[in-house]
C-alpha cells in the first residue's frame, strides 16, 4: 500500500493483523526524499569554499532521483561525472537502485 500515514492507521485500527506491505514506488521515492536529499544537502554544504562544485551538487537533485534509464544523454554525461566526483552520493545512489532490487 501507499505509506500513508493515514492509511497504516486505519489498516492497523481495523485489520490489526494484517501485514503492511508498501509498494515499491512510495518506498523508493522515500529513500530519494529523505536520504538522497539529506546527502546531497550535506555534501553541498561541505563545499561552501567551492562555490562551482556546491552549485552542481545542489542543482543534482532530479539527476540522483530520476531513473538511470529515463535520462537524456547529456544528464547521463553530467550523472556519472557528478558520482564520479562524490563518493557520497555515489554510495547512495548504487543504493538506490539496489533497493529495487530487494
Amino acid at each position: 500500500m501507499d505509506m500513508n500515514t493515514a492509511f497504516d492507521l486505519e489498516v492497523k485500527q481495523h485489520c490489526p493483523q494484517a501485514e503492511v506491505v508498501y509498494d515499491l514506488f512510495h518506498v523508493v521515492a522515500r529513500f530519494g526524499r529523505d536520504v538522497i536529499d539529506r546527502i546531497r544537502v550535506d555534501q553541498a554544504n561541505a563545499l561552501k569554499h567551492d562555490k562551482p562544485a556546491r552549485k552542481v551538487v545542489k542543482q543534482s537533485r532530479w539527476l540522483l532521483l530520476r531513473n538511470k534509464a529515463n535520462l537524456k544523454e547529456e544528464q547521463a554525461v553530467r550523472l556519472q561525472e557528478l558520482l564520479d566526483a562524490n563518493q557520497p552520493l555515489a554510495t547512495v545512489y548504487v543504493l538506490k537502485d539496489a533497493l529495487k532490487d530487494i
